[in-house]
């Protein structure tokens, strides 16, 4: 059992040279460029964030999270509870812990530090519906952290929301000694604020049904059985409001909908309805544009969809609406004629018009794919609008700075998901491509770059259930997550490679089984090497 170093077995059996996380070459004649992270570095990088070499020691026993938010407000008063426990999730921890003695639990005290004894979260805004709600689009998500060399360490923001992405950071920021097993955590001011306001990660639950605990977990053979029921929904939407992220659903039409398109039938092929035409269309995949019937059937599902889920927007879909189809009736072909429409992407017009005017009535904001827009169609002003056609997906597509463009042109505020098709994988380091994607990477000018309100990661679902979503997810997703939340000059990826590594260990701590970035390892934390600490 020899490799290209005969250190990597030494650095296995000797619990003192353990590190938090160690990243290393693939072969010894190939080291490693970059700056390796100290321990405790936060991912995604803070805007600003300043540390010095001074450290306070915390005692797991005794140290404090509180604030006068959690008398009124669930979203801090459980998160102050789980995060309690993250920021201590060291080797003694996971082995045996929770509540027993300082000895037991592994913490001894250091002469050189001072002990840090709290942390003071004060968030401006809490009380009522309105600031402990639902989080929603272009909430403020901003916070600062003074971690002092005497005293308490302090968390400000103006909103819950902020003051769940500054409680993350403190949890990253506290990291235990290998040796002593002490928790430390450098001496740091850091004043933080996403890049982009929409930073989000689209998972396909229609060709593979994904467990809601691998969905929960994620936030942290088809048969009758496998269907979300409203209390699951209801359970995921709750689940991920205490964690200050959105739950947008996406119901996709006029395209997509074998099942329901049985019901309102629009393709024909010899003169017969629903019989398909492989490889043109299918016997039901297009929604019959014509029909009042089927703007009725869709409002009522779109009432029922808003009613449920408390965010502002919901996802149309309105991708890949393959015209054969409809080019097929007979019935189609007369409507056209009676509209006094000329060309197809006229019927789709029609369509997408009526849709989003009866969403609009039932109170909801929107999204669609790009495809509408490419067809020159025309969408409401305010529609937000997901770029996510890239030549590699498919070599016949053009690249995706050259289809956002011309949308920007157009005034619609958009989300790219382009470049970060996490489902696609190959081997080596993938996740350098997504961090280097900059969603306003493209030749336009300010005006229009500023439309890009932010990007979302896709997973989608054709070789993908709840036997391997998270660990191919995981950590490639983190590397989008920097790239959307911190400042557009970070993007070294040398330097991220060791940063990135700390956090994948993090999350092997947390019982997220995320898969590695380059040889290595995690001190004790190794996946399966006893039971994960997990923290719901």
């Amino acid at each position: 059992m020899t490799s290209a170093s005969g250190l990597k077995l030494l650095l296995v059996i000797a619990p003192a040279l353990l590190a938090y996380a160690f990243i290393t070459y693939i072969e010894v004649r190939l080291p490693l460029p970059g700056k390796r992270a100290p321990p405790g570095s936060p991912w995604p990088q803070p805007r600003r964030w300043q540390s010095w070499p001074l450290q306070r020691s915390l005692d797991p026993d005794t140290f404090a999270l509180s604030s006068a938010a959690a008398e009124s407000c669930d979203v801090v008063a459980k998160a102050l509870s789980r995060y309690r426990k993250l920021a201590f999730l060291g080797d003694s921890t996971r082995r045996g812990g929770g509540g027993g003695g300082g000895e037991e639990r592994g913490f001894s005290a250091v002469v050189d530090h001072g002990l840090l004894p709290a942390l003071r979260v004060e968030v401006a805004q809490y009380q009522g519906e309105q600031h402990c709600g639902y989080p929603q689009h272009k909430d403020d998500e901003s916070y600062t952290l003074n971690i002092p060399e005497q005293g308490d360490a302090m968390l400000t923001s103006r909103t819950v929301w902020g003051a769940l992405r500054g409680l993350e950071t403190f949890s990253q920021l506290v990291h235990q000694d290998p040796v002593s097993k002490a928790y430390l955590v450098n001496v740091t001011v850091i004043d933080d604020i996403p890049r982009f306001a929409y930073r989000g990660l689209l998972l396909d639950s229609s060709r593979h049904f994904q467990p809601v605990k691998v969905l929960k977990q994620n936030l942290s053979a088809y048969s009758p059985r496998h269907v979300y029921s409203l209390k699951d929904v209801q359970d995921i939407i709750e689940y991920a409001r205490l964690r200050g992220i959105r739950v947008i659903p996406e119901i996709d039409t006029p395209g997509h909908t074998q099942a329901l398109g049985k019901a309102f039938p629009a393709c024909y092929f010899n003169g017969t309805r629903g019989k398909p035409d492989y490889p043109n269309h299918a016997a039901f995949e297009m929604l019959n544009p014509m029909q009042d019937y089927t703007y009725d059937v869709m409002r009522d599902i779109f009432r029922e969809i808003i009613e449920t889920f408390k965010d502002k927007y919901i996802h149309l879909g309105m991708d890949e609406v393959y015209y054969s189809c409809w080019e097929s009736s007979p019935e189609i072909a007369e409507f056209m004629q009676q509209q006094g429409f000329d060309a197809v992407n006229q019927v789709e017009q029609y369509y997408v018009k009526r849709t989003l005017a009866n969403v609009q009535e039932l109170g909801a904001k929107y999204m669609i794919w790009q495809d509408p827009i490419d067809n020159d169609v025309n969408a409401a002003n305010d529609t937000l609008v997901g770029v996510w056609k890239d030549t590699s997906l498919d070599t016949k597509m053009g690249r995706w700075q050259d289809y956002i463009k011309p949308i920007a042109r157009k005034g619609y505020q958009m989300v790219l998901s382009a470049c970060w098709y996490l489902n696609y994988i190959s081997y080596g380091q993938d996740w350098k491509k997504f961090y280097q994607c900059d969603p306003r990477g493209f030749d336009g000018t300010e005006a229009e770059k500023d439309l890009v309100v932010g990007g979302e990661a896709c997973m989608w679902g054709e070789y993908v259930d709840g036997t391997n979503l998270i660990p191919r997810l995981w950590p490639r997703a983190s590397a989008v997550a920097e790239r959307l939340w911190s400042s557009a000059d970070v993007n070294d990826t040398d330097d991220a490679s060791f940063r990135l590594d700390q956090q994948r260990c993090r999350m092997l701590r947390r019982g997220i089984p995320t898969q590695p970035i380059l040889n290595g390892y995690c001190g004790d934390y190794e996946w399966d090497l006893d039971t994960p600490y997990h923290i719901d």
